[in-house]
């Protein structure tokens, strides 16, 4: 009585799966022969050609200037230097972007389902123009139009210590001593360390008015230590120095440009992926939110958009990598990232092809890899919220 059982799942699995698997078996072996042949070709004609290969140039002095460096860097630093700046760069971008995208997509989003008839209507003209318009279009007018009507130096738009020119958007910087720096990182984990035990021990009790007053409350025991200290720290305020501006921390045109064109662009893909999550969310809620005294702007804040983003945040994960792949596009007006500089200058100097443009893979993959990370833990989090 058992036998035919066994015969019959044998013969199933030799009929529907071992082909299946003798395939792919078949495909693999296919794939791990064609990988190896051409890895050996390409090392047998870099042999002959005489182009050495390894990461060793990383070492090397890279010999050029970067115009824009969040780290100290020059023609002495290293390739490996340059390249930490050209990823600083480029994360700077793709979080400024990712930001502003998010800021004008929910501000789209809600204004796409208002019931004011103009507000309706602007934000949907918004979404059906800037989707339909090339990215890298969009990219060249803020940079070869808009940013090139702004003044020269001498007539600089000043906004207090703020001051606006043809060469970028220049801002106060911040000094401080060895000792200022390290006594802002301690005051910055003590406030968090509060700000998390305050919150456990509330727990349920507490809103998110009584959250906001608590925050307030810690920051500014945090900050009264500091405030004795006021002797090591400084502003470094910009000031115009004949055809240039001296002081201060700039944001090159190129960073504006590429900032405003990513933001706009994939703003309008995100309140569309928005609008989709908050129209999910039951119309119970809104209404439930009502009767507790919830109108308006908080209930939407603190009922309808909670819910929407747990659901349009995986999706929105792809948007979010997009801008980030997207980001490589500065190579097209000279911003200095990861594709302009490793992609483009180092390669060229150093003539190593094939290890250039593998950091450029790894490093974008890397980005993007740690998007994916962020969104899914983002997304768990307001699960586990939602659940409580």
């Amino acid at each position: 009585m058992t036998v035919r059982p066994r015969a019959s799942l044998a013969r199933a699995f030799s009929t529907d799966r071992l082909p299946g698997y003798v395939g792919q078996l078949l495909l693999l072996a296919v794939v791990a022969w064609l990988l190896r042949h051409g890895i050996s070709n390409f090392i047998g004609n870099a042999r002959s050609l005489g182009v050495s290969m390894g990461f060793g140039f990383l070492r090397s002095e890279a010999g050029f200037e970067i115009a824009q460096a969040m780290i100290p860097f020059g023609p002495a630093s290293s390739y490996r230097d340059a390249i930490v700046v050209a990823t600083l760069n480029s994360l700077l971008v793709i979080a400024v972007g990712s930001l502003l995208a998010t800021l004008i997509a929910l501000c789209v989003a809600f204004g796409r389902l208002s019931a004011h008839p103009l507000i309706r209507g602007a934000s949907t003209l918004y979404v059906e123009v800037f989707r339909n318009i090339p990215m890298l279009l969009q990219i060249f007018f803020w940079y070869f139009s808009a940013l090139a009507l702004l003044p020269g130096v001498a007539e600089s738009l000043a906004f207090g210590a703020i001051l606006l020119n043809n060469r970028g958007l220049f801002l106060p910087r911040l000094l401080m001593t060895p000792t200022a720096a390290w006594a802002s990182g301690a005051a910055l984990l003590v406030f968090i360390a509060l700000f998390h035990a305050v919150r456990a021990g509330l727990r349920e009790r507490a809103g998110p008015r009584v959250l906001a007053g608590c925050a307030v409350a810690l920051v500014a025991l945090c900050l009264a230590p500091l405030a004795l200290m006021h002797g090591q720290f400084g502003l470094d305020r910009p000031a115009a120095e004949g055809f240039n501006v001296g002081g201060g921390f700039v944001l090159l045109p190129e960073l504006i440009a590429l900032t405003l064109g990513l933001s706009i662009y994939n703003g309008a893909f995100l309140a569309e992926i928005f609008r989709a999550g908050i129209l999910s969310v039951p119309r119970g809620q809104a209404e439930a939110a009502a009767t507790v005294g919830l109108t308006g702007a908080r209930a939407a804040l603190l009922v309808t958009l909670p819910q929407a983003m747990r659901l349009a945040l995986p999706p929105a994960a792809g948007q979010y990598q997009t801008l980030a792949k997207a980001s490589s596009l500065a190579a097209a007006i000279g911003y200095p990232d990861i594709m302009q500089i490793v992609g483009g200058t180092v390669l060229s100097q150093t003539g190593q092809a094939l290890e250039a443009m593998a950091l450029v893979v790894v490093l974008y993959a890397a980005i993007n890899l740690v998007i994916a990370l962020l969104v899914n833990f983002a997304s768990r989090r307001l699960l586990k919220a939602e659940s409580r």
